[in-house]
């Protein structure tokens, strides 16, 4: 009995910590006005490759980045930008956006435009 319960329930066991441990499809939209995104959107949390799609709306030229990940979008006012990768290192990271009135002139902000907090598995 024993060893049919190991044969059957361990298989099991193993699918479902491995479908469990998969990594998830995670969406966000991200529509800039003014320089600023509603404080509802301002925390991105997911977790370690998990693979992420932004969806990016603003309402003026900019860039948005974050040093970390070495992510540096050109963002044109009114176009939709899709962009994806995958969340690779854990640790919490500024979302920071510029203005193309600031871009090239070393401006940082003391606020960000929102946080990606990626937690491991």
């Amino acid at each position: 009995m024993r060893k049919i319960l190991q044969r059957c329930l361990l298989p099991f066991l193993l699918f479902a910590l491995v479908s469990h441990a998969q990594a998830e499809a995670r969406v966000f939209n991200i529509n800039i006005k003014n320089g600023v995104i509603p404080s509802a959107d301002r925390l991105m949390r997911v977790q370690k490759d998990d693979q992420i799609t932004w969806r990016i709306e603003s309402n003026s030229d900019g860039e948005l980045h974050i040093h970390a990940y070495q992510i540096d979008l050109t963002i044109k006012a009114g176009v939709k930008k899709v962009y994806s990768f995958k969340a690779f290192a854990s640790g919490r990271y500024r979302v920071e956006w510029h203005p193309e009135s600031e871009r090239g002139l070393g401006i940082h902000h003391e606020d960000s435009l929102a946080l990606f907090e990626v937690f491991p598995k």
